[in-house]
């Protein structure tokens, strides 16, 4: 994920109905997975476009390919992933020019080219917020027919699902993010604790232990903004909730949301273990406080190592582990994914070389210098016992971080996501601050989105 934050979005593109893309969360007997994700999307895919059927997954290395020149959009502010470009134009011969751009940047210019039908942009990064826009908006190829099964099965549950909507498949996996949890074992230790809380009960407990001589339980990033959403999507599906009503539309005022926004305003506002800067925090912020030992324990990218064992950033060196955010009940664990897929513009005059573009980037010729380079968690489920990767594993954390990725759930990433997403942020907000109860919060949040998503289809 890329520092989450709230996204701009063109409105005149249309919002379509909130259809159920996320799957039901893993439980002690419940095994799901990639593979599980891929047979649900082999079963009930929709006949892609017309377009598509003539895409091949068999001529992804056709000779014929060669000297074809595509122009690929992604976030690379350091110019570290256009190098690795070169290695596919070597391999292929297929020209890459690379549009790097930064994250704020990269919407605005796919949805400018989406709306001017040019040609000009073969293939962009797709957040997983935008999979439902991709494919409502006609912004994307849909490859639901187009990768074969077999080749889904291959990637992590958190990168498939989050290149996914309505069991469309609209980008290969391009990564495998989560948020994960992160505690101070010798803050922990002092309090009488050799492990970290399984559960959000026993998170609830151990937190009000460990709020002591200016040090608070755990820091969050609620302020209004996507990583609020992020942490509140999380615990939804920790207590058994499901964004994603039995009609197939969203609902964001079930009783298990309620439960969920009343558990994070009475650890801030009952048990006061929370620190209360976490309402104008962002995740960054909440890395920093764990960095200087003012909080205990949080909930965060991957991304956090090697900054929390180095001596001129933290103050906590050695001293942190990271493992599996808590669950609740049968639950094992619920976390948010912030993985990202590849995508072809369905504008673009070049789409079996961007195909092939996309095969190598969803193979282990891309994915293990990518983890080298840059740190980027794989989406190949293989990779994480590869020599390779495990070599270029610096940080020692490899083996902790991948378990959360078979539970990551995505937010619902239906056409209009950020619209809609801007009042559930603020009516979360609202809850947190007791303006209103966590019942009334969400009733008006219900109320509020249901009007947008009218107005927007009009």
């Amino acid at each position: 994920m890329k520092n989450a934050k709230l996204k701009s979005i063109v409105s005149c593109l249309t919002v379509s109905a909130f259809l159920a893309g996320c799957s039901t969360v893993p439980t002690k007997t419940d095994n799901t997975d990639a593979a599980s994700t891929a047979k649900t999307t082999e079963t009930s895919a929709v006949s892609t476009a017309a377009a598509s059927s003539k895409l091949s997954w068999d001529k992804v290395n056709d000779p014929s390919l060669k000297g074809q020149e595509i122009t690929v959009l992604v976030v690379d502010t350091d110019g570290k992933i256009g190098t690795l470009f070169k290695q596919f134009t070597e391999k292929t011969g297929i020209k890459v020019n690379e549009l790097a751009v930064d994250y704020n940047s990269l919407y605005g210019k796919i949805t400018t080219a989406a709306l001017s039908n040019s040609s000009d942009i073969d293939v962009v990064e797709m957040d997983t917020i935008w999979a439902g826009q991709f494919l409502k908006g006609n912004i994307a190829e849909d490859l639901t027919n187009v990768i074969p099964a077999d080749v889904q099965k291959k990637y992590t549950q958190s990168s498939l699902s989050s290149a996914m909507f309505d069991n469309h498949l609209m980008g290969i996996p391009y990564y495998s993010s989560t948020k994960h949890f992160y505690w101070n074992k010798d803050l922990l230790k002092k309090a009488g604790y050799d492990a970290p809380p399984k559960t959000w009960d026993e998170f609830r407990e151990v937190s009000k232990k460990l709020t002591t001589n200016g040090v608070y339980g755990s820091g969050w990033a609620w302020k209004q903004a996507e990583g609020l959403i992020c942490d509140y999507v999380s615990m939804v599906y920790a207590f058994g909730g499901n964004m994603i009503g039995d009609n197939g539309k969203l609902t964001v005022n079930s009783k298990e949301s309620v439960q969920t926004l009343q558990y994070m305003s009475d650890l801030i506002n009952t048990d006061k273990t929370v620190d209360p800067a976490s309402l104008q925090w962002t995740e960054e912020d909440v890395k920093n406080a764990f960095m200087a030992g003012k909080i205990a324990m949080m909930s965060n990218w991957e991304n956090m190592y090697p900054d929390l064992n180095d001596p001129t950033k933290s103050k906590v060196v050695n001293q942190s582990d990271v493992g599996l955010l808590p669950g609740q009940g049968s639950i094992i664990s619920s976390s948010v994914t912030g993985s990202e897929g590849i995508a072809i513009m369905k504008s673009s005059k070049k789409k079996q070389a961007a195909l092939a573009f996309l095969s190598w980037i969803g193979s282990r010729e891309f994915q293990v210098p990518f983890y080298a380079n840059t740190g980027t968690y794989p989406s190949l489920q293989e990779l994480y016992t590869d020599e390779a990767i495990i070599k270029a594993d610096t940080t020692k954390s490899l083996s902790k971080i991948m378990p959360e990725f078979q539970y990551g759930h995505n937010r619902p990433n239906a056409p209009g996501y950020v619209e809609w997403a801007d009042i559930l942020s603020n009516q979360v907000v609202s809850g947190l601050t007791k303006h209103q109860t966590p019942q009334q919060a969400l009733d008006e949040a219900s109320k509020k989105i249901d009007e947008a998503i009218k107005t927007a289809a009009k």
